[in-house]
């Protein structure tokens, strides 16, 4: 080739008409490769149908390989745009729970029954799959809280927390449920409490996402009264005092004082209270002083003294 020849070979591929030509002999090749036969795999998605109850799915979908003799334009469009395979888990031949596995064969004829043999699919690459089923069992959680909740200064709860269940059931694959331990919840957001309350709880994010719950949502209810501080000088009884000894205390009467809710005042007196101390042998000669009557709502007791000593009269 001359050198005037090869100046104008660069010329013209370096033109618009060059540009053009490479285009249109790109189409051509790749028309030309398209068009031919191979024998190749495409991806086929199956999508199965959780309808089950004794089985849980890990996920509902998964790729499998296909092998295929079909033409280039075929392979590229199933591999861009896979088939799809539906597979209710109740219809699935599980021989062992404990390892579910798949015999593609199976797969093949879905397939086939699907989409009939206009793909030319030859059959699947593996020849068994693992399926992501698991055997599941049912479990049942007492509620518990996250945190408790924030009450006005004062303010006290004075009744138990109530929750509208009293457990709320987990579905789900035998070794997650079998590590959870609890079905804990979060109130909704909320200024501090004054009065009586019912408040949404949820289920936190974490555990709810590892099973079928039968609630995810739940009330949670209480009572609420502001709190006054009360005091009272009570007497001091001797109690399990041996009949033959002759004993005394100092102090014989104590201040006690608590907290108590304001509904609780008008029906609350020193006569419904007793300080007690039970004697037993001490070297230190100190008895510790218990208060009885006091309603389980009482708060921030306190006791002064809290301890008595005690003399033996000969």
């Amino acid at each position: 080739m001359s050198v005037r020849q090869r100046i104008s070979k660069r010329r013209f591929l370096g033109s618009k008409q060059g540009l053009l030509f490479l285009v249109f002999a790109a189409v051509i090749w790749t028309l030309s490769a398209l068009s031919d036969t191979y024998t190749t795999t495409v991806p086929v998605q199956l999508k199965f149908i959780s309808d089950a109850e004794n089985l849980v799915l890990s996920t509902s979908k998964m790729e499998v390989p296909a092998r295929v003799s079909s033409t280039g334009f075929s392979v590229l469009y199933r591999r861009i745009f896979p088939r799809e395979i539906k597979l209710p888990v109740r219809n699935l031949p599980i021989k062992n729970l404990e390892n579910p596995v798949l015999n593609t064969a199976f797969l093949f004829r879905k397939y086939i029954q699907n989409y009939g043999s206009s793909n030319q699919i030859l059959g699947f690459v593996p020849g068994s799959i693992s399926l992501p089923v698991s055997p599941a069992i049912q479990k049942s959680f007492v509620p518990t809280l996250a945190s408790f909740p924030e009450f006005e200064s004062g303010f006290h709860l004075i009744t138990p927390l109530k929750f509208s269940v009293d457990s709320v059931s987990a579905f789900g694959s035998k070794p997650v449920l079998e590590q959870l331990q609890k079905a804990v919840f979060t109130l909704s957001t909320q200024n501090p409490l004054r009065t009586n309350f019912s408040l949404e709880a949820t289920l936190i994010d974490s555990i709810a996402q590892l099973a079928h719950w039968s609630a995810t949502t739940i009330q949670v209810s209480g009572s609420v009264d502001r709190y006054s501080d009360v005091s009272f000088t009570l007497p001091i009884t001797i109690g399990n005092m041996p009949e033959n000894l002759n004993l005394t205390i100092a102090p014989k009467q104590v201040e006690i004082k608590f907290a108590a809710p304001l509904s609780l005042l008008p029906n609350l007196d020193a006569s419904s209270l007793s300080a007690v101390v039970l004697f037993e042998k001490s070297n230190l000669g100190q008895l510790t002083v218990k208060i009885t009557g006091l309603p389980d709502v009482v708060k921030q007791l306190s006791i002064l003294p809290p301890n008595v000593s005690y003399f033996i009269v000969e």
